[in-house]
């Protein structure tokens, strides 16, 4: 027994590495997973862009064929308020689209300095041998180290980091809007191509308390929904093109509001905790770590709610929020290399000091 207890304590000794973690051991086991998952990613970036301006350029195109004339027979102060905003919208869509797709997050400087090494200010980057500033990370699927990384985004086919972060979030906010608006738009179109035909009417023949019947309506609703049998959109005047645009648009449009509106209610909590998504994570695990200590882990890149917006939206420097309404190209607060906070909040908690003494 006391030999084998040698043995185990000798393994032991030899595999024992004092930052083994379970994210490591995670990491380690499907290392090879993530391999293929990113190659992927790379390989297929192109396809998934591609695919996000066809989409949105349907939505547009049927806006403008089966919507924008529905909408000129309002009043004339409501079709000046639908054409307003929906070119608003469709403007800073495209324009935030462009800009987070083709504007390079940052990367981390090529050259690398022994004396910020030494001094700790910076790690080395042991994946591609270059100076790593704080908040930067490498990307596997990019091959590159990113100036404060959020993540990469495949419908981008780029990596989100601090020089086109605004214009990522910008774009998913007004995308929501914009998916919001149209489906609030077609909805009465919705209402009246899905349901007001033939099989529609033909429920109330039917004795739906009958779980059966119920069961055998439904199903042939849904049937023939799909292969078109039956629609009265003809009697109405409206050709099959027209009746299945209309419920492409309102389906897809609905669809991307809960699916982005999720997501982008997601990244602003984290902007306003002054956190990216990769920072969430190895957060959790430093305050877990601190708990376990007794201490409380703060975030040091956090700077208050509204200093964290500014900085993300570069409104410093008097600023103006149409910058942020409007389709702007100004540069975000920082150099991505350090993080002190915004001047006007560093010179509040300057006077705050004093007024204290």
């Amino acid at each position: 027994m006391e030999h084998l207890k040698v043995h185990l304590f000798a393994w032991y000794s030899l595999t024992f590495n004092a930052d083994l973690s379970r994210a490591v051991v995670f990491d380690t086991i499907f290392g090879p997973v993530f391999c293929l998952f990113d190659f992927f990613v790379r390989i297929l970036g192109p396809a998934f862009l591609l695919g996000v301006i066809g989409l949105t350029t349907s939505v547009v195109v049927i806006y403008y064929a089966y919507l924008l004339p529905v909408i000129r027979e309002y009043s004339t102060p409501w079709v000046a308020f639908h054409l307003i905003t929906a070119h608003w919208l469709l403007i800073n869509i495209v324009f935030h689209y462009f800009k987070v797709a083709f504007t390079s997050p940052g990367l981390a400087p090529q050259e690398t300095n022994v004396e910020d090494l030494k001094s700790g200010k910076y790690t080395l980057c042991k994946k591609c041998i270059r100076i790593k500033p704080p908040r930067s990370h490498h990307c596997s699927i990019c091959k590159r180290c990113v100036l404060k990384m959020d993540h990469h985004c495949p419908w981008i086919n780029n990596c989100v980091g601090h020089f086109n972060h605004r214009y990522f979030i910008s774009f998913c906010f007004f995308m929501c809007l914009g998916t919001i608006y149209v489906t609030v738009t077609s909805r009465n179109l919705f209402i009246k191509h899905f349901f007001h035909d033939l099989n529609y009417r033909l429920v109330s023949s039917f004795n739906v308390s009958n779980g059966k019947n119920a069961t055998l309506l439904m199903s042939k609703l849904i049937l023939d929904k799909l292969h078109l049998k039956n629609l009265n959109h003809k009697e109405d005047g409206a050709s099959e093109s027209e009746h299945n645009s209309i419920l492409y648009v309102f389906i897809l449009c609905s669809a991307v509001t809960l699916a982005l509106g999720a997501l982008t209610g997601w990244h602003c909590n984290l902007i306003g905790r002054g956190e990216t998504s990769i920072e969430w994570h190895s957060n959790k695990e430093e305050a877990r770590i601190y708990r376990k200590q007794g201490l409380v882990f703060r975030n040091p890149y956090d700077f208050g709610v509204w200093n964290n917006w500014r900085i993300l939206l570069g409104l410093v420097e008097r600023r103006s929020w149409l910058r942020v309404l409007l389709p702007s190209v100004h540069p975000p607060y920082g150099d991505g290399l350090k993080w002190p906070p915004p001047p006007e909040s560093a010179a509040r908690n300057k006077e705050r000091k004093l007024h204290i003494v």
